[in-house]
C-alpha cells in the first residue's frame, strides 16, 4: 500500500525525523485518528491480509507480533502495530530509525538506559541502570531517537501503534543479559534470504494474529495494570 488511506497520512512527509519535537508534532494526529478511529484501524489490519506486499513485511517472535499496516517506501516510512504476549521482555537496545508509539491497549513498563554513544559491545548489561523509567497506558503517546538506548517489558495482549522514519544507520546493538554477550541487528538490505524468511509471519499465524488483533482492538480497552518494578 502506497497511497495515503487517511488525509492524517500526508503529514508524514513534513516530518524531521531527527528532531523528537517534530516526530511527535508529525505522527500524533495521525495516531489519534487511528485510536479513535477504529473503523479505520480495522480497515488496515484487514488489509494485510490482502496486500501481498505487506503480509511478507509482517513479522513474528517468541512473544511478539509486528504486522505492517503501511509502508510509504519512496520516503522509507512505516506504520506497525505490535501485539505483545505474555512474558514480553526485550534486551536494551537502541534503533536503526527514530519513531513515535501510542499504546492502544494494555500497557508496558518504559525504561531508557540513556544514549547509544556510551553503548557498546563491551557494556556489561548487569550495569545498566536505567535514567527513566515510566507505565506506557493506553493513551500514552512519545517520540523516541535512534540513539536511544531501552527496553520494554509488556503485559500479556498489550497493543501498540508505531510510526518509524528512514533508517539512520545498517544496524543496532541488543544487549544479551541472560547469554552474557551481546549481537547486531542489520536491516532488511543486508539480511540473507534465510535470516528473512526465519522471521516472517507463516500465512496461517499471520491469520490468526489478523483476528486476534481484529478481536482486541473491538474490545473495550482495559486499565492497565502497573508492572512492580521488581518484576524483571
Amino acid at each position: 500500500m502506497t497511497s495515503p488511506p487517511h488525509p492524517r497520512f500526508t503529514a508524514l512527509r513534513q516530518i524531521d525525523w531527527n528532531d523528537t519535537s517534530s516526530i511527535l508534532h508529525g505522527c500524533t494526529p495521525l495516531l489519534d485518528a487511528l485510536t479513535h478511529e477504529r473503523a479505520l484501524l480495522s480497515g488496515l489490519v484487514a488489509e494485510v491480509g490482502r496486500d501481498l506486499h505487506l503480509a511478507e513485511m509482517c513479522e513474528g517472535y517468541d512473544f511478539m507480533r509486528k504486522i505492517v499496516l503501511y509502508d510509504a517506501a519512496d520516503i522509507n516510512v512505516r506504520l506497525r502495530l505490535h501485539l505483545y504476549q505474555a512474558g514480553f521482555f526485550d534486551r536494551p537496545h537502541n534503533h536503526r530509525w527514530s519513531f513515535a508509539s501510542r499504546i492502544l491497549r494494555g500497557g508496558y513498563t518504559h525504561r531508557i538506559y540513556g544514549r547509544d554513544d556510551q553503548f557498546s559491545e563491551d557494556t556489561d548489561p548487569n550495569r545498566l541502570v536505567p535514567i527513566h523509567e515510566r507505565v506506557e497506558q493506553p493513551g500514552s503517546t512519545y517520540a523516541l531517537h535512534h540513539t536511544s538506548v531501552h527496553t520494554v517489558q509488556a503485559e500479556a495482549d498489550t497493543i501498540s501503534l508505531l510510526i518509524r522514519g528512514p533508517s539512520a544507520k545498517q544496524r543496532f546493538l541488543i544487549i544479551d543479559a541472560a547469554a552474557g554477550g551481546f549481537f547486531w541487528v542489520y536491516g532488511e538490505a543486508q539480511e540473507s534470504s534465510k535470516q528473512r524468511a526465519s522471521k516472517r509471519l507463516a500465512p496461517d499465524l499471520l491469520d490468526q494474529t489478523l483476528a486476534r488483533v481484529q478481536k482486541l482492538i473491538a474490545d473495550p480497552e482495559p486499565t492497565a495494570r502497573a508492572t512492580p518494578a521488581g518484576e524483571r
